[in-house]
C-alpha cells in the first residue's frame, strides 16, 4: 500500500512537471508565432497600402487621360473650323483681287475706247467742247473707280489681317494638340507602369495572405494547446476547499434570477439570453463589433471574437462585469498588452485585453466581486466572453 502511494505521488509529480514543461514549450512557440504573425501582418498592411496608392495613382492618371482626350477632341474640332474659315477667307480674297483686276481692265478698256481722243486733245492743248465734256466724265469715272478699288483694297487688308490671326491661332492650336498628345502618351506609360505594379503587388499579397493564414492557424492551434494544458494544470492543482469556495462564490452571483442564463451553442459561437450586467468600461463607446466582417485593408473575411470599447479618457478604469476568480493575469506581449481572464459561475469566462496596467493585487487565484477594478486602459479595451470555449457576443451580456 505504501509502495502504491509512493508510486502515485511520484507519478503526480512527474505528470505536473511534464505539464509545466509543455506549457513553457508551448508558450515559447506561441511567442515566436506571435512575432511572425505581427511581421506578416505588417507586410500585408504595407502591400495593401502600396496597392491602394497605386490604384489611386492609376485612377488619377485615367482621369487625366480622359480629360486630355476631351481637350484633344475639342482642339481638333476648333482647328478644323479655323481651317474652313481660312479656306473661306482665301476664296473671298481671291474674288476681291479678281474684282480689282476686272475693274482696272474695264477702266483701261473704257479709257482706250471712249476717252483717249479727249485726253490726247487736252494733252496737246487743243480742247474742243466735246473733249472738255469727255474730260470731265473721265475724271468723275476715274475718281469713282479709284474709290471702288480703294474700298476693295481696304476690305482685302482687313481680310488678310483676319486670315493672319486665324493662321496664328491655328498654329497655336496645332502646338497645343501636339502637347496634349505627348502628355497623353506620358500618362499612358505611367498608367501601364502602375498596372504592372498592381499585378506584382497582388501576387505578393496572395503569397503573404497564404502564409498569414498558415501562421494564424498554427497560432490558434498553439493557443488551444496552451489553454488545454492550463486547464489540466488548474484542475490538478485545485483542492476540494477551493472548489467549495467557488461554489459559495457562485451563489453570490448578481444575476437577476437564481437560474443559470440560457446559452445555446451554434458553431464556434453561442447565443446568450440571460440578465445583462455592467459595462467593463464606464462611459465607453463601441467601436468594433462581434462577428464576421470584411477587413478594410486585406479584403478578406475575419471572425471577430471580441468587441472593442473606446475609453472615455486615458487611464480609464476597467471593472470585472461579474464576480468570479482571476485565472490569468499577465502581459501577453504584442498588440494585446496586459490581459486578465476571470472565471465566473455557469462556465462563463470574461477576457479583458489591451490593459495598460493591472490593478494592485490582481493575480491568478484572486477572487473579485462584481465592479472590482482589475486594471486601466489608455485608448481602448478588447472585451471577450466565452462559455465552454464557445464565444458569446459581449453586447448580449453587458449594458452599454
Amino acid at each position: 500500500m505504501r509502495f502504491f502511494l509512493l508510486s502515485l505521488l511520484s507519478f503526480s509529480i512527474l505528470f505536473a512537471t511534464s505539464i509545466e514543461s509543455k506549457i513553457r514549450h508551448n508558450k515559447k512557440q506561441l511567442s515566436a508565432k506571435k512575432i511572425e504573425y505581427k511581421k506578416m501582418d505588417r507586410k500585408l498592411a504595407k502591400v495593401a497600402k502600396k496597392i491602394f496608392a497605386a490604384k489611386k495613382e492609376q485612377k488619377s492618371l485615367s482621369s487625366k487621360i480622359s480629360k486630355l482626350a476631351i481637350s484633344i477632341k475639342n482642339s481638333e474640332k476648333e482647328f478644323s473650323l479655323l481651317q474652313n474659315k481660312e479656306k473661306e477667307m482665301s476664296g473671298i480674297l481671291e474674288k476681291l483681287n479678281g474684282k480689282i483686276g476686272t475693274k482696272e481692265k474695264k477702266f483701261i478698256d473704257l479709257v482706250a475706247k471712249n476717252f483717249s481722243l479727249a485726253l490726247a486733245l487736252d494733252e496737246i492743248k487743243q480742247p474742243t467742247p466735246d473733249s472738255v465734256v469727255m474730260r470731265e466724265v473721265y475724271e468723275l469715272y476715274a475718281k469713282r473707280n479709284s474709290a471702288d478699288i480703294a474700298s476693295l483694297e481696304r476690305e482685302i487688308e482687313g481680310l488678310k489681317s483676319k486670315k493672319s490671326s486665324l493662321t496664328l491661332k491655328k498654329s497655336h492650336i496645332e502646338a497645343l494638340i501636339e502637347k496634349y498628345v505627348l502628355e497623353r502618351k506620358e500618362y499612358q506609360k505611367k498608367k501601364d507602369k502602375q498596372e504592372k505594379l498592381i499585378k506584382a503587388l497582388a501576387r505578393d499579397k496572395a503569397i503573404y495572405k497564404k502564409r498569414f493564414y498558415k501562421i494564424k492557424a498554427s497560432r490558434k492551434s498553439l493557443e488551444k494547446k496552451l489553454a488545454k494544458l492550463k486547464i489540466i494544470k488548474r484542475e490538478k492543482d485545485r483542492s476540494a476547499k477551493k472548489r467549495a469556495e467557488a461554489k459559495r462564490l457562485a451563489s453570490r452571483e448578481t444575476y437577476s434570477s437564481t437560474k443559470a442564463p440560457k446559452i445555446i451553442a451554434s458553431g464556434r459561437s453561442a447565443t446568450y439570453s440571460g440578465a445583462k450586467t455592467i459595462s467593463p468600461l464606464k462611459g465607453s463607446r463601441l467601436i468594433k463589433r462581434f462577428g464576421t466582417y470584411i477587413d478594410p485593408i486585406y479584403k478578406f473575411k475575419i471572425f471577430n471574437k471580441s468587441i472593442t470599447l473606446k475609453a472615455p479618457y486615458a487611464g480609464a478604469k476597467v471593472r470585472s462585469v461579474l464576480s468570479g476568480r482571476v485565472v490569468f493575469a499577465e502581459n501577453s506581449g504584442g498588440m494585446l498588452g496586459k490581459v486578465v481572464i476571470v472565471e465566473h459561475s455557469h462556465g462563463l469566462h470574461t477576457i479583458y485585453a489591451k490593459l495598460s496596467r493591472l490593478a494592485p493585487g490582481i493575480r491568478v487565484g484572486k477572487k473579485v466581486a462584481k465592479a472590482t477594478v482589475i486594471g486601466k486602459v489608455e485608448k481602448s479595451l478588447m472585451f471577450e466572453v466565452t462559455k465552454d470555449n464557445k464565444h458569446i457576443n459581449p453586447v448580449k451580456l453587458i449594458r452599454l
